[in-house]
């Protein structure tokens, strides 16, 4: 049907989940300028599954109809290519909705579209697979998939029946889709209105939209995208051009500031700099899966090396998605080692005939750092500015941080947990610092890090009375932020300096350990090694030497 409001010309369409993620494959969707990259968590992905299979509604989608140029198009963790179409859709609202469908339903390299059906649960969870009776969503459907799975289990003709039933049902569940023969200047409007209810725009979000609509992104704005679509935070135009540069075929060195990568990108030809932006956006998918999910770094502020994405790009450029695992495993410890030489951007140079296990043994051999059997936090560093001050943020974050007070900004209730993509994105994506100070400046002589918890900007005084809250309601969520109960009494009795000093212990120890697991001092970077996969089973077991 066809409706008018206002000079505004709408139409509803009801389209199956199995149209629309044809649709999405075939290029029919496009990103809008002002969406906002993917922020829903693995759970949330899990219950719009689980929503959908108990017929509960989902919302809608909300398109504008329009002609678009041949883009590539982001959604899901993935990168489509679409061919011009002149009336092709672009997402207005309903861009999280998107993401978890075709995530999902494609398998997409991000974790956080990895979900399941559980059999013996009768419900969709998050991922991993923790027993042979939980069928991934892009099994269950896609029904030759389906087939095979059920012929390798012996299922019950209560469960095949139960199966097949959820695989029709997922198929043919309808959303309606709200057309708009609208401008994009109206379009724009439309999404600030819509996005009035539910999750709050971000600082970022905000002044998204307020750019208004802009064609679409090429040159560097597309690398920026194809970062922030996959939830790992806004890259720089700087480092955006250091990915570019990693990806091209004829520069074997990338430059070592800011500065001289935008200079270099601008010198490139018009030719090499298309070839090598294509490149760099097919391999920037895999580049921020590896260091999402295998190095387990949540956004691209947070990188121990500040060149890992532009280096880790290269890699997977040259090397392809299934590079050998002994080589991804080098990589990984290469990233949480924290290299600071000056000569860090050199280490990309590679050879013609490089394997992709001698690249990785050579990364790390070019490198500058003393090798320590144990890591020794640096309890001075409490900014992101510093390689040991992301290291400690990485290594505080392992012990699930929680927020303590309300801050009206991020609209996060008290105990919600930091690493929520909700939380963390439009957090360090607007700049903001990580560590904030709970311990008054005239209680100690300097302030290190015992003094500072992971929490948006806040007032010490604010976050003093937090902590002393939680800790009459529920002690235990102090652990999260590093509290035992002997911090505690300290805490309620104002003795900072002996707080300070008792809790740096602890995070010496929280800290070392995490860093260990991935960085591996004193393992053997070269001979055999075990495989990622073995990591995953054992973080913290023994070396092999």
């Amino acid at each position: 049907m066809v409706l008018v409001a206002q000079g505004m010309q709408q139409q509803v369409m009801v389209v199956s989940l199995q149209s629309l993620a044809h649709q999405i494959k075939s290029g029919q969707f496009r990103n809008s300028e002002f969406q906002r990259p993917a922020v829903w968590s693995q759970r949330q992905v899990a219950e719009f599954f689980d929503s959908i299979s108990r017929g509960f509604p989902v919302g809608q989608l909300v398109v504008l109809e329009g002609p678009a140029p041949s883009q590539d198009v982001y959604l899901g963790g993935e990168a489509f290519h679409a061919s011009e179409e002149p009336h092709a859709w672009t997402v207005i609202d309903g861009a999280q909705r998107l993401s978890a469908l075709i995530g999902a339903w494609n398998a997409s390299g991000d974790s956080r579209y990895a979900i399941f059906y559980d059999l013996e649960q009768h419900q969709f969870v998050p991922g991993p697979a923790k027993h042979s009776l939980m069928i991934p969503v892009s099994v269950l459907v896609h029904r030759n998939y389906l087939d095979e799975w059920i012929a390798e289990r012996f299922l019950s003709e209560a469960d095949k029946s139960a199966v097949i039933a959820l695989h029709s049902s997922l198929n043919n569940y309808t959303l309606p889709v709200i057309i708009l023969k609208s401008t994009p200047e109206q379009s724009a409007e439309v999404f600030r209105r819509l996005n009035q209810g539910g999750s709050a725009l971000s600082r970022t979000d905000v002044e998204r939209l307020s750019k208004g609509p802009r064609n679409r992104p090429v040159g560097l704005q597309s690398i920026v995208q194809r970062v922030e679509a996959q939830g790992f935070g806004r890259l720089n135009h700087a480092t955006a051009a250091q990915c570019v540069i990693a990806a091209s075929s004829s520069l074997m060195t990338m430059p070592e500031g800011g500065s001289e990568a935008l200079a270099m990108y601008q010198h490139m030809s018009p030719g090499e700099r298309t070839e090598a932006e294509q490149r760099a956006r097919r391999a920037l998918g895999v580049a921020v899966s590896f260091l999402q999910e295998q190095a387990r770094v949540p956004h691209v502020r947070l990188l121990p090396v500040l060149t890992a994405l532009a280096v880790s790009v290269r890699f997977f450029d040259k090397f392809g998605p299934k590079a050998d695992p002994r080589a991804q495993e080098l990589l990984r410890r290469w990233v949480w080692r924290g290299d600071t030489a000056p000569h860090s951007m050199e280490i990309a140079r590679m050879s013609a005939n490089e394997t992709a296990l001698g690249e990785a043994q050579r990364l790390l051999d070019a490198s500058q750092y003393e090798n320590p059997t144990k890591y020794q936090a640096d309890m001075s560093a409490t900014s992101l500015s510093s390689t040991a001050g992301r290291l400690n943020a990485l290594g505080m974050l392992n012990a699930w941080p929680i927020m303590i007070t309300e801050i009206p900004e991020f609209q996060a209730p008290i105990g919600f947990p930091l690493e929520s993509p909700q939380l963390l994105t439009p957090w360090l994506d607007g700049g903001a610092r990580m560590f904030s100070a709970f311990v008054p400046k005239d209680a100690v002589k300097h302030r290190t890090l015992g003094c500072f918890i992971l929490h948006p900007p806040a007032p010490a005084r604010l976050l003093q009375n937090g902590l002393l809250s939680l800790a009459q309601t529920d002690r235990d969520a102090l652990g999260h932020h590093v509290f035992d109960n002997h911090t505690i009494n300290l805490l309620q009795h104002g003795r900072f300096v002996e707080l300070v000093a008792h809790r740096e212990a602890a995070l010496q120890d929280v800290i070392g350990r995490r860093i260990q697991s991935f960085a591996r001092w004193g393992f053997r970077d070269r001979g055999k090694m075990p495989t990622l996969s073995n990591f995953k089973k054992d973080p913290d077991g023994p070396a092999d030497h």
